[in-house]
């Protein structure tokens, strides 16, 4: 249960910020640039890093 509580945590913000990005409307930020999908995987990916240093730090790991 500690480590699926560990996993479920990294994974909740992830899933909030697919879906929130996942909407298909007019005037979401990066519509229009071509980088925008690069990006957001970097930062997806700078995400995950920060938690597993947060995570570690406080030897939750």
């Amino acid at each position: 249960m500690y480590i699926l509580s560990i996993v479920s945590s990294i994974f909740l913000l992830l899933s909030f910020l697919t879906g929130l990005f996942g909407i298909n409307i007019g005037g979401m930020p990066g519509t229009e640039s071509n980088a925008a999908f690069g990006i957001f995987s970097i930062l997806m990916l700078v995400i995950i890093g920060f938690e597993y240093w947060l995570f570690k730090r406080n030897d939750w790991i």
